[in-house]
């Protein structure tokens, strides 16, 4: 039995979140098509007959940073990398490398483990879409290369076999402890409470919904989670820094607010197999990104 960290990085946007949910065979990381959906680390824990691995999906590295969001996000990453057995480093083959590319790759020359390589999306890199030659100069930088598609889960068991084998043999104790505490509750999926998971799938639906209407100016809280027996009973707020923002979170006649709460609240179903009962609202604070950062420490 093997036991071990492993750390997914790369820029905004490669398939991080996709691929730990296709690793995990059921969703533990939200997605969207917008940059910084992934706000912090998350780690789940993946269990098989050869051992128990600790997954962290890391946010996509930012380029430019402009805010102190940016800026904490952008520190989360070589933290995790530092704490890492092995690290796993995406690339999106089906766009051209940029600055953001090189900045992954220069925390990543800096960490002395083991590394893999993955190429990604390679079900859209084709003709004018196929930047393979932007990356194969890469991999003499790699113990190992594979490549996949994680939305189609295309050759992710053969990453989970490399995973394995370059994982080192001698176990980090503490690594091994924070594996065991994740998984001494009945669904040890991820070290999110349940209040957090609810407020990531509520984001996410929001970002689904608003995509580019609405840049990065959401935050959500869950105020109370309430079981009533025949439904849990869920309150949550949406918070915006504008009044603008919040029109458009609202929507003609209620209209994207009541799609944001439909689509949460069946997924919410789907994964406690309970009726849910979801109440959005929505409010304006200038300063929700300073919850952002507190919530991250």
């Amino acid at each position: 039995m093997k036991y071990g960290k492993v750390a997914i990085v790369g820029r905004p946007n490669t398939g991080k979140s996709t691929l730990l949910n296709a690793i995990m065979n059921q969703k533990v990381a939200i997605t969207s098509p917008l940059p910084q959906t992934t706000r912090r680390s998350q780690a789940v824990v993946y269990s098989d007959e050869r051992g128990k691995i600790m997954f962290v999906d890391t946010p996509g590295l930012i380029g430019k940073v402009e805010d102190l969001l940016s800026k904490r996000v952008n520190e989360e990453v070589p933290r995790e990398l530092a704490k890492a057995d092995l690290i796993v480093t995406l690339v999106d083959i089906s766009r051209p490398k940029n600055e953001e590319e090189n900045k992954v790759l220069g925390l990543m020359r800096k960490m002395k483990c083991k590394k893999i390589l993955v190429y990604n999306k390679i079900d859209k890199a084709f003709g004018p879409k196929n930047h393979l030659p932007d990356y194969n100069y890469l991999e003499e930088e790699f113990d190992r290369t594979v490549s996949i598609s994680a939305i189609k889960s295309k050759n992710v068991k053969q990453l989970l076999i490399d995973i394995f084998e370059l994982l080192p043999a001698r176990i980090n104790k503490g690594t091994k402890e924070s594996i065991k505490a994740m998984t001494a509750e009945v669904r040890p999926l991820t070290a999110m409470s349940s209040k957090e998971y609810i407020e990531e799938i509520i984001r996410e639906k929001a970002y689904l919904f608003l995509r580019d209407e609405l840049p990065y100016t959401v935050f959500v809280e869950v105020e109370k989670v309430e079981d009533k027996k025949k439904v849990i009973y869920i309150a949550a707020s949406i918070y915006t820094n504008a009044d603008k923002y919040k029109k458009m979170i609202i929507g003609a006649h209620g209209q994207k607010i009541k799609e944001i709460g439909f689509n949460a609240r069946k997924e919410l179903e789907l994964m406690s197999g309970r009726k849910i009962y979801l109440e959005l609202t929505v409010k304006i604070d200038i300063h929700w990104n300073e919850r952002v950062i507190v919530g991250m420490k």
